[in-house]
């Protein structure tokens, strides 16, 4: 065997020591401690709690229509043929404006030639009368007849010709200043004596009419403050007050009606609206209807103190817009969740969002 020279067995010797090294600093060497994991915490915004009146509403829906006092409905004269509408739904007219044009039928015509052929006989079987009067040939009660046979048939003429008699073409025109609300017939049509031909609501004559649920209708009461806003946009409204609540339930919407005076309210008739009762103003504690926490438990608010979320059980009350009345272990001032509130547990660290 042969014998390994003296720099070799030094080669070996540092290699084993440099080995033995390494391996002990393997083995004491510790691994890095795990960074410990953040406490955990919700992202939420805040509101106070505030003290002050809140009104208790009742909800109605309704359209734009016009008051009985305003609306006029314009009838046939007589018995007539459309010949010609001048007007659609919606168009404002003036008073006097015309609306539609109409002309006898074959019978409503006949009818007034045979009143005035009844008044020219009568006329000439009175004056027949008349000179055997004179001639002492004819008793009196017999001139009276004829004299009032004359009255009579110069009344039915009189009415014939105030109901449009004898004209061909007769334009009956607006007996007041308003919006033209329904077209109740169409070129062509005849139609009876007393047939409704439009309907015009006057300027100023606009309500609300709403339909009521019955059992809210009993809180109910004229005078009482109403908002009312256009159900396709919320910035349209106008504060008014009920002028009337029925006392009957509707058999085809099972509600009752309120009317409210909307003019000003710059709508439409027809158009759909919402209408916010008032019954009661109080004084209470209100938060932001969101801020309310509903489970099987009940309902509870979030009050945020040293930036932990503090559950709170609270009696909710009347709504008024985005408020509601709550009543609990609050104080004015005091910040609740509003916005994340269904994430949070009593104690957890919350953060808030800035505004």
């Amino acid at each position: 065997m042969k014998r390994l020279r003296s720099w070799q067995v030094a080669a070996l010797a540092a290699v084993a020591v440099v080995s033995v090294v390494f391996l002990a600093w393997r083995v004491l060497q510790k691994p890095p401690a795990e960074a410990e994991p953040p406490a955990p915490s919700a992202l939420v915004s805040v509101a106070p709690v505030s003290a002050g009146p809140i009104s208790r509403t009742i909800e109605a829906y309704g359209v734009i229509a016009g008051s009985a006092a305003a609306t006029r409905t314009i009838s046939a004269p007589r018995d007539v043929i459309v010949q010609d509408l001048l007007v659609v739904p919606g168009q404002s007219v003036a008073a006097g404006a015309p609306l539609v044009v109409v002309g006898d039928t074959p019978a409503s015509g006949l009818a007034y030639r045979q009143a005035t052929d009844a008044l020219t006989f009568a006329k000439q079987d009175l004056a027949r009368v008349q000179r055997l009067y004179d001639q002492q040939l004819a008793a009196n009660d017999q001139l009276v007849a004829g004299q009032k046979t004359v009255a009579d048939a110069q009344a039915a003429l009189a009415a014939q010709a105030a109901a449009g008699g004898g004209r061909a073409r007769q334009t009956i025109a607006s007996p007041i200043a308003g919006v033209v609300w329904q077209v109740s017939t169409s070129k062509g049509q005849q139609l009876a004596s007393g047939a409704p031909l439009l309907t015009v609501v006057a300027s100023g004559g606009l309500v609300a009419q709403l339909g009521v649920e019955p059992n809210g209708a009993a809180q109910l009461a004229s005078g009482q403050p109403v908002r009312i806003v256009s159900a396709l946009d919320p910035n349209r409204a106008i504060e008014s007050r009920l002028t009337m609540v029925g006392q009957a339930v509707d058999p085809a919407t099972h509600l009752i009606s309120a009317t409210v005076p909307a003019d000003g309210a710059g709508l439409a008739l027809g158009a759909a609206v919402r209408g916010e009762i008032t019954v009661e103003t109080i004084q209470a504690l209100t938060t932001p209807r969101a801020s309310v926490v509903y489970d099987e438990n009940g309902s509870h608010v979030f009050v945020i103190r040293g930036g932990k979320a503090h559950q709170v059980a609270v009696t909710t009350g009347a709504e008024q817009a985005d408020r509601i009345a709550v009543s609990g272990a609050l104080n004015a001032g005091d910040q609740v969740a509003v916005a994340g509130a269904y994430q949070l547990q009593d104690g957890l660290a919350v953060r808030i969002a800035a505004k």
